[in-house]
């Protein structure tokens, strides 16, 4: 935030807040938009490697079911930060396979949160 204060020739003794000099410069955080950008993006390229990181993502590794309700995952995760509520996770992972129809949907996923 530093950088944005000396670019704008904000003093530390001006008493602004971080969010006042983010709107004085028109621009906002970001950094969570990014990070979920670039899971998607993970996400897609393993869906397509099929290695053993495609099994433990899609959860057909053996083990037990432990009792209770069930966690919530990577996938459903980004499914509702996507706000996909229509595709299932079966869809989801259909199309991460076709890397167009995946590349539209991260980026307008994106561009619905503020990248």
């Amino acid at each position: 935030m530093w950088f944005i204060r000396r670019i704008l020739k904000v003093s530390w003794k001006d008493k602004k807040t971080n969010d006042e000099v983010l709107d004085m410069a028109n621009t906002g955080r970001s950094l969570y938009s990014t990070i979920r950008r670039r899971q998607m993006k993970f996400t897609g390229h393993i869906y397509r490697a099929r290695g053993i990181e495609h099994l433990a993502m899609t959860g057909k590794i053996n083990g037990k079911k432990s009792r209770g309700r069930q966690r919530t995952t990577y996938v459903d995760s980004l499914n509702t930060w996507a706000n996909l509520k229509q595709h299932t996770r079966s869809q989801f992972m259909r199309s991460s396979c076709e890397r167009q129809i995946w590349k539209t949907m991260t980026v307008n996923a994106c561009s619905r949160h503020g990248t």
